[in-house]
């Protein structure tokens, strides 16, 4: 009512406020446009509806928002851009609705039109709380005193808007209110389409002009015999029927129109259906001013504005709002404008109307008692009752929550009533209370997350931030939403703004359900756009999977790679994208190879070895400058304690490999390489036969001798690559540099020392075993002899009990002294050599 006569001289006046909320300027973006630029998976693949993918797009479009306006300064132009998302994704539900009856659109179109409504009244608010608190300075101009010695209601009005932050807000609210039914009064029929402009009781003027003639639709009861305005009061006698529904409809169409806002309109629609009085009683309440006293032109007189007898015409208003002879619509119009709450609760039909009739009976008694406080003159005295009337925002509330009307009783307790309660009432953190209460419950549906999301990131914008958990606690929940969609560039923006913590542990997590190179590639960009912590959250999607499903399913073939196996393998892949991570790559090979090596499986260990690219030593050591990058087993001092650490146990299962590599291809060549020889003639073969024969044994005898020329070479090499096992150097194979032991032990150290203490005491065994056996069958017993040295060397010490058990110790000498057996029969000293 006030911000449309009053200029508050703000960073924004109410009326302007209210103007770029109803702005429609937007980018012409298609739907279609959006979502080619983003991966969508989830629910959004179902959304095959227009409707549905429009609110789906609502995603996109906040994030837009919230991109470009990411600086305190803009956060209202974010707001902005979040009450037009809105309305234009309800532009579209709306649309689908008039032509598909679906009650699902419409519940969704409630819920959006809600949370349209709570942004527009962020933004009238918080840009006057804001703009208050910034511009004191400016208001201490507002207490200078006036030129000359009048002062006129409207002065006072306007002042009082000017210096009192409170009164702002009321009307803000009352703007706020009267916008969202402005919203929905196209539903209602207009009057325009009942009546065409026309005279006053038109049906009523014909009956009275005809009495001595018969009409077709006469009044069924004794009508008035005036047409002045007071007449059916005066008389005690109703109009024409017809006549009476059209003033019912009137009444309630311009009792709508006010409380839209539109006094204006509701004039305007007086005067259409020829009822002139009715608009001018409704110009009574202006406050009157006389602009000539302020006027530099002294020749020109300026008409007087207002009404100079305000207060009386409020009195009669209220007496006019109590007369239950009037229509209670036309009641309700004057009851708006002169403060009479409990008629307008009366007809109040929703939680908005209740609140509308608190606040504008509130900011009435407001500048009612600032005007008799200031204004020198006599007042008419207004009822006791009016005066009653005044109570704090948070008691009508209160009022609300207890209202004998069920419908505004259980909207009053609705999330978003909730939200906007406590947002007008500025009590943020019992707001935060409630939220997570709401996130407790698991009422919340996506579209609602993704509001309080947002809402929460714009009081961390403007410094209204308190309660930390229950905000990361809803970004969290937001997070959730986005990760169930897949689109790597919405989760990791919103995972930005949780705590460091939270952003690696929740990222990772959704990064091990990505399988597709390119896809993690978008991922991996999308975090680093998002200033994630690339590394960490790499690391821990390896160290995630790696952890995965730890126990062997006893159903499984021993060595056999299963799905878990290579999905543990491929997360290794994480860890190649960059350079940088190359040592860590390094490690988390080593941890993946010792759980293969473990659990017998040398294939699975083979593929997590070969995903490290070649280079990937030399990069590591490229990392320190003065490192000499010529590949030698006992370089640490340049290095850092765990690099050397990791390259010398990667070195390790390299020699470990290659040494299981090479024992297979001889034991291959070995058992299914050897020529087969002929079989033996018949005792009566004739010369044919024969000649055949003899052919036969030539070529099996040159392919037995290639056959063992070929095995020397093989047996050579394996027996190389063994032994690399066995005669690792510096410390022995799996043993960490003497340089490295001097480091502090984490938790995660003391487990790699125990895995790689069960290692050695499981693979050394084997090779020693495996180098025996291919001696053995090459009829080396002289070397197996030999292998007993190796064992009993000091240098190596090989035959201590932290690598060798008494049992398998027992079972590698059984099997030496059944070659020194062999080397006896041969005429030879149990040692091997000749006697």
């Amino acid at each position: 009512m006030w911000s449309s006569t009053f200029d508050t001289s703000l960073t924004l006046a109410p009326h302007e406020i209210r103007d770029i909320m109803m702005r429609s300027e937007r980018n012409d973006i298609t739907i279609k446009e959006m979502m080619e630029d983003s991966t969508v998976t989830g629910a959004i693949l179902k959304a095959n509806e227009p409707w549905r993918e429009a609110k789906a797009k609502l995603y996109y479009d906040f994030l837009q928002s919230v991109q470009a306006h990411f600086s305190e300064a803009q956060v209202f132009d974010a707001i902005a851009d979040f009450i037009q998302n809105c309305t234009d994704t309800l532009d579209i539900m709306r649309g689908m609705q008039s032509k598909v009856e679906n009650t699902e659109i419409a519940e969704e179109e409630i819920s959006l039109e809600s949370e349209r409504n709570t942004w527009r009244l962020i933004y009238c608010l918080y840009q006057n709380r804001i703009s208050s608190s910034a511009s004191l300075s400016t208001q201490m101009e507002y207490d200078e005193p006036i030129s000359n010695n009048y002062i006129s209601e409207k002065d006072v009005i306007e002042n009082l808007f000017k210096s009192e932050s409170y009164i702002r807000e009321y009307q803000l609210i009352i703007d706020w209110l009267e916008k969202n039914a402005l919203d929905q009064a196209d539903k209602y029929p207009s009057v325009e389409l009942f009546t065409d402009k026309t005279v006053a009781w038109e049906n009523t003027v014909h009956q009275l002009h005809n009495k001595n003639l018969g009409i077709a639709f006469s009044s069924s009861r004794p009508m008035v015999s005036s047409l002045d305005p007071d007449a059916p009061i005066r008389e005690g006698r109703p109009l024409h029927d017809l006549d009476r529904e059209d003033d019912a409809r009137l009444e309630k169409r311009m009792f709508i129109e006010v409380r839209c806002g539109r006094l204006q309109k509701a004039q305007a629609l007086a005067m259409h259906c020829g009822q002139p009085w009715r608009a001018a009683c409704l110009l009574g309440w202006i406050p009157n001013h006389d602009p000539n006293y302020s006027n530099p032109l002294t020749d020109t007189k300026l008409p007087i504005e207002g009404n100079p007898n305000r207060s009386l015409w409020k009195m009669c208003a209220w007496e006019l709002s109590q007369d239950k002879r009037i229509g209670i619509f036309y009641r309700a119009i004057y009851a708006s404008l002169c403060g009479n709450v409990q008629l307008l609760l009366q007809i109040a039909s929703s939680w908005q109307d209740a609140l509308w009739a608190y606040v504008k009976s509130l900011l009435d008694i407001k500048v009612e008692s600032a005007l008799r406080l200031m204004m020198i003159k006599i007042y008419t005295v207004i009822p006791e009752e009016y005066w009653k009337n005044e109570i704090s925002l948070e008691d009508a509330f209160k009022e609300l929550h207890a209202s004998k009307n069920p419908i505004i009783r259980a909207q009053s307790n609705k999330p978003d009533h909730l939200i906007q309660k406590y947002i007008i009432l500025d009590q943020i953190p019992k707001l935060m209370k409630e939220i997570e209460s709401m996130i407790d419950v698991g009422v919340c549906d996506s579209q609602f997350i993704r509001f309080l999301a947002h809402l929460i990131l714009f009081f961390r914008q403007i410094g209204k931030s308190t309660k930390d958990k229950v905000e990361d606690k809803v970004l969290m929940a937001y997070v959730r939403v986005l990760i169930e969609m897949g689109d790597p560039t919405l989760i990791a923006f919103y995972t930005a703004t949780l705590p460091q913590e939270d952003q690696i542990t929740n990222y990772a997590s959704y990064l091990e359900s990505v399988k597709e190179h390119e896809q993690r590639q978008k991922c991996l960009r999308a975090a680093e756009d998002a200033n994630l912590n690339v590394e960490a959250i790499t690391k821990l999607v390896v160290e995630n999977i790696r952890r995965k499903d730890v126990e062997s399913d006893p159903t499984d073939l021993k060595g056999t790679i299963t799905e878990a196996d290579m999905e543990k393998i491929n997360a290794l892949d994480w860890l190649i994208f960059y350079q940088s991570q190359r040592e860590e790559a390094l490690r988390q090979t080593n941890a993946l190879i010792r759980y293969f090596l473990t659990n017998e499986k040398i294939d699975a260990a083979r593929k997590a070895f070969n995903k490290i690219p070649s280079d990937s030593i030399e990069s590591v050591m490229s990392e320190y400058p003065t490192m000499d990058c010529t590949l030698n087993l006992t370089i640490t001092n340049n290095l850092s304690k765990k690099a050397a650490a990791a390259i010398r146990e990667y070195l390790c299962y390299k020699t470990y490999l290659d040494a299981q590599e090479g024992f297979g291809e001889w034991f291959s060549h070995y058992h299914h390489g050897k020529p087969t020889p002929p079989e033996k003639l018949p005792t009566y073969a004739t010369f044919t036969e024969k000649v055949a024969y003899d052919h036969r044994k030539t070529q099996y005898n040159l392919e037995l001798e290639r056959w063992k020329s070929t095995m020397q070479h093989h047996t050579k090499a394996v027996k190389q690559l063994l032994f690399n096992v066995l005669l690792f150097p510096d410390g022995g194979w799996l043993v960490d540099s003497k340089s490295s032991n001097d480091e502090t032990c984490t938790p995660e150290d003391e487990l790699r020392e125990h895995q790689l203490k069960k290692l050695r005491e499981l693979c050394i065994p084997k090779v020693t075993l495996l180098l025996h056996s291919v001696m053995s069958e090459m009829n080396e017993h002289d070397g197996c002899i030999q292998l007993a040295d190796v064992l009993a060397s000091e240098q190596h010490q090989l035959y201590k009990l932290n690598v060798f058990s008494k049992g398998k110790l027992r079972e590698v000498f059984k099997k030496i002294c059944e070659s020194s057996l062999v080397l006896m029969d041969q005429k030879k000293d149990p040692w091997g050599y000749p006697k």
